[in-house]
């Protein structure tokens, strides 16, 4: 395949996906990954893409969905998740609850402790889980991130660091049956993988959109985690991963 046609490929899938992957499309197109990266600084160089950590967006387009639209999608199959995840908490418990929409969800839905003591890096999560009546908020210091209304940074896994919890529940940019649990930013991959070496259990919450999708960072292999929490039963070729792991897999 030319470069011409690869660039008109991977025009089309922006249009599509909003987001492109340099590994995704390396192997798609059966090519190397520096190929890749030589036609998107070809379509920089034209104005058509702007380059991001392990990919491109559309050039008009910012690197992050602000966190205020990515809550309208999959909202239903996001609460679906969520009130799964709620059932395996039990009172008397230290959770954490990293950034994320799904998160978001579970916070809003933590109603009827009397003494859950919830950590978390997000302002949204600290903010909903603020208003049931007996769950104790604690939040992390670090830099804000303005598009995810988060902490980040080494002040905040610092402090992670200082601490156990029963429990963590972390959302993932994409769940890939040959990488395991990925996500787009650097930020939240390093803080979940701090987060998962602090718990007895770990949690990873998603719906169903992120199957087969390829983030830029691997965040954590499927053996690394013990629970997924997802509104359906995964493919298959991602549930045999899941199970040749021993991971735990609650769906709707």
């Amino acid at each position: 395949m030319s470069s011409e046609i690869r660039k008109e490929v991977i025009l089309e899938r922006l249009d599509r996906d909003q987001r492109v992957s340099v590994l995704e499309l390396s192997a798609e197109f059966g090519v190397s990954g520096e190929t890749i990266r030589r036609d998107l600084k070809d379509l920089e160089a034209e104005g058509a893409v702007r380059r991001v950590h392990g990919g491109a967006i559309p050039a008009g387009r910012t690197a992050d969905t602000p966190i205020t639209e990515r809550i309208k999608l999959n909202a239903l199959e996001k609460d679906e998740v969520a009130g799964l995840a709620r059932s395996l908490i039990n009172d008397d418990c230290v959770i954490f609850l990293d950034t994320g929409t799904t998160t978001l969800a579970l916070a809003r839905r933590l109603v009827g402790f009397k003494k859950l003591r919830l950590y978390t890096n997000s302002l949204r999560i600290a903010q909903a889980a603020c208003e049931h009546f007996g769950v104790h908020v604690q939040m992390t210091p670090g830099s804000m991130r303005p598009v995810e209304q988060d902490l980040v940074g080494y002040d905040t896994i610092s402090y992670i660091q200082q601490f156990h919890f029963d429990m963590v529940f972390m959302g993932a940019g994409a769940i890939n049956a040959d990488y395991g649990f990925m996500d787009y930013e650097e930020d939240e991959a390093r803080i979940r993988q701090v987060l998962l070496k602090q718990t007895s259990h770990s949690v990873m919450l998603s719906d169903h959109s992120k199957f087969g999708k390829v983030g830029n960072v691997i965040t954590a292999p499927f053996a690394r985690v013990q629970t997924l929490v997802t509104d359906r039963r995964p493919p298959d070729t991602i549930a045999r991963a899941l199970e040749a792991e021993e991971l735990e897999v609650i769906h709707g």
